[in-house]
């Protein structure tokens, strides 16, 4: 019988020509012992199926032609072994959608036959569905006239049921166990009518709606169809507005005219925040405020990260496409699963943290905090955007990069692919149908994100790829285009070398410290990234009695800089320019200054250094920005300084910390203060 971990497995396996178990083990996070029971499982349901079985015998797994075949012909949902195992974490949702759309009082009994689970696992399982739902602002009870319900406000109900479908899709089996909430009320047709309706409808009007949400659209509002509950969803008068305002409301009127018996009526509210939610393209005469808070967050984020933005206005534009969804999910509650959240924020840590405060104005226009996922998908966004403004060595291979997952995916996984293949050329496609339109004699390979048929070498990728993804697709790729190769092993047959001769004390950090080198050629990946305190050194931290004026204060606080050559005069000049063109955009507040020029101003190596003016110096000689601390940064790229600079916002936004920074004496006062921030 599959569960939802051997399921994944078995999808891993037939996603690979061929893979090893090594490989296996790192990429889905198990023991040794783990694998070859996942294996076994796969194995005998595969017999089961009369199927040709994985042999788990030999180190690497090959892959039957039989078994490939079975996900592009779109035949496993024919073997799969039913029924299937849900997981403890998974089978909560599966109530809350059973309940949500149930046609009679329902019982522990009922939740028992559709888990196959015992009574004390149903209870158990309906104990933690009632934490989970007063998150969502909502009660699951139980009456003996009503059985078990949900008790709130018909909105928290839809998006606690929207949460329970969106984290369903991104687990394993995730879509069977939907069908079977559905399934199990007899209610499997209402699905392919949604669907048939919802395709139709986005044809006539020629609607483009990223896919993954096209598909969680879809399952949305048949379960609003099948719950026929069409009740008062309590929206603002504001909130109504809004909506009313926007061209897609009319959209929103006639899709729920079509989708429910009864006609629209409030549900065209609902229906267009599900469009709104989804759109691959929007259009800016509907949310011209918006392209302002899209400039508003730019300029937030070059501030916070005093990273001079060039092509600000193409990030403007990119980022206002990624924000008129995530405003209308943020503004109306709609919860997004970002199943790359965690990893995002352990690749990306500073940049995460710098995102999340160059978003304060969307926080300020919506009144509502953002979540961590929004956030990342923030992150993915500006990550790649950074990662795409580095120069290409040369032009020979063209490939076309196809992600329907949306702008920001799409933004970062071609930076990734960029960072690992710099020799070749990319073009994204937002939609595997457009490949037919596209002539062959214009690329060489494909990068995509979904299946999608193609003559040229097709590889399909995820929107962030792991380390054990990034080795194995780099083989996978030199193995079509050997001229890409710059060495003629792989990480895994190096890691073997290593075994034999050394004791290793981290495989997992060893291995993601060799594929950084060989895979990456963005000079700062993978390679250290200071510390504050490595920085900010007795060398580099001074005091001054005399007064001085802000230009000569500069070129007081950068001497140290200069003096160890990790920058010339010229950035001295740029610095002290940016000022006198842009204003007094260094002062931070508080009293603190950061001047900053571009890298290609004249910086040699990344270096920080610190002047405390005994008494103020008043920049561009405004009274309202008197400076006691100035703190020049020389960065060399976008990314080596982030660390010591989320540490130094960290510092500063402590008024402890600042106090006593501001009251030292020495350099050793300084650095120990620092040193306690970095704790």
């Amino acid at each position: 019988m599959f569960d939802q971990r051997s399921y994944r497995l078995f999808e891993e396996i037939t996603k690979h020509e061929q893979i090893t178990k090594q490989e296996l083990m790192r990429q889905l996070n198990l023991t040794d012992r783990q694998l070859m029971y996942d294996l076994e499982k796969v194995n005998h349901a595969l017999s089961c199926n009369k199927l040709p079985k994985f042999d788990i015998h030999h180190p690497t797994i090959h892959v039957d032609d039989q078994l490939k075949k079975l996900p592009k012909a779109n035949l496993l949902l024919e073997m799969h072994t039913n029924p299937f195992t849900i997981s403890e974490h998974d089978r909560v949702y599966l109530i809350y959608l059973y309940t949500f759309i149930r046609k009679e009082p329902v019982s522990n009994y009922h939740f028992q036959l559709v888990l196959r689970v015992s009574k004390n696992t149903a209870l158990t399982d309906v104990k933690r569905l009632k934490d989970i739902c007063k998150q969502w602002s909502s009660e699951f009870n139980y009456t003996r006239m009503d059985g078990y319900h949900i008790v709130g406000h018909e909105m928290d109900k839809r998006r606690m049921a929207i949460f329970s479908v969106n984290h369903l899709l991104s687990q394993p089996l995730g879509k069977e166990i939907i069908v079977l909430a559905l399934k199990s009320w007899g209610n499997t047709e209402i699905l392919i009518k949604t669907q048939q309706i919802i395709n139709t409808f986005l044809k006539d009007k020629g609607l483009n709606l990223v896919k993954s949400r096209k598909a969680e659209m879809i399952i949305h509002l048949a379960f609003i169809n099948v719950r026929n509950q069409h009740m008062d969803l309590l929206l603002t008068e504001f909130e109504k507005q809004l909506l009313e305002r926007q061209s897609m409301f009319n959209y929103g009127k006639v899709l729920a005219e079509e989708l429910f018996s009864e006609g629209g009526g409030n549900e065209s509210y609902y229906v267009t925040i599900q469009l709104l939610t989804a759109l691959q393209v929007v259009t800016s005469k509907d949310n011209r405020p918006l392209e302002v808070l899209a400039g508003q967050i730019v300029d937030e984020f070059e501030r916070n990260t005093l990273l001079p933005i060039k092509q600000k206005e193409f990030l403007k534009q990119s980022l206002f496409d990624h924000l008129v969804p995530a405003f209308f999910r943020i503004t109306f509650g709609i919860p997004l699963v970002n199943t790359l959240t965690e990893t995002i924020k352990a690749e990306y840590t500073e940049l995460f943290q710098f995102v999340e405060r160059s978003l304060a104005p969307l926080t300020l226009w919506t009144g509502k905090d953002i979540s961590e996922a929004e956030i990342g998908y923030f992150t993915m966004h500006f990550g790649g955007f950074l990662e795409n403004t580095k120069k290409l060595k040369s032009d020979k291979i063209t490939a076309l990069i196809v992600c329907s997952n949306g702008l920001s995916s799409s933004i970062m996984l071609e930076a990734q692919l960029k960072d690992m293949f710099p020799e070749v050329v990319f073009c994204r496609v937002n939609s595997g149908d457009k490949l037919e339109d596209i002539s062959t004699n214009t690329y060489d390979l494909v990068f995509s994100t979904v299946q999608v048929v193609s003559v040229k070498p097709l590889f399909i990728v995820k929107p962030l790829l792991s380390l054990v993804e990034k080795n194995y697709l780099n083989q996978s790729v030199i193995k079509q285009f050997p001229s890409l190769s710059e060495r003629n092993f792989s990480v895994d047959q190096l890691m073997e070398v290593i075994k034999k001769h050394t004791e290793i004390k981290n495989e997992n950090k060893l291995f993601s410290d060799l594929v950084n080198l060989f895979y990456s050629h963005n000079q700062s990946k993978g390679m250290h990234k200071p510390m504050l305190s490595e920085l900010l050194t007795q060398e580099t931290i001074c005091f001054t009695d005399e007064i001085l004026d802000w230009k000569n204060a500069i070129m007081e606080a950068s001497q140290p800089l200069i003096q160890s050559n990790k920058v010339d005069k010229r950035y001295v000049n740029a610095m002290i320019t940016n000022v006198e063109e842009v204003g007094t955009y260094i002062h931070i507040g508080k009293g603190i200054a950061i001047p900053h020029a571009r890298p290609e101003d004249g910086v040699n190596q990344l270096g920080m250094s610190f002047l405390r003016t005994r008494k103020p110096v008043l920049l561009l000689d405004q009274d309202d920005h008197k400076i006691d601390i100035f703190i020049c940064l020389a960065a060399v790229d976008s990314e080596a300084h982030l660390k010591a600079l989320a540490q130094l916002t960290k510092i500063l936004g402590d008024k402890d910390l600042l106090e006593s920074i501001k009251s030292a004496e020495t350099a050793e006062q300084v650095i120990e203060i620092i040193k306690k921030g970095e704790e």
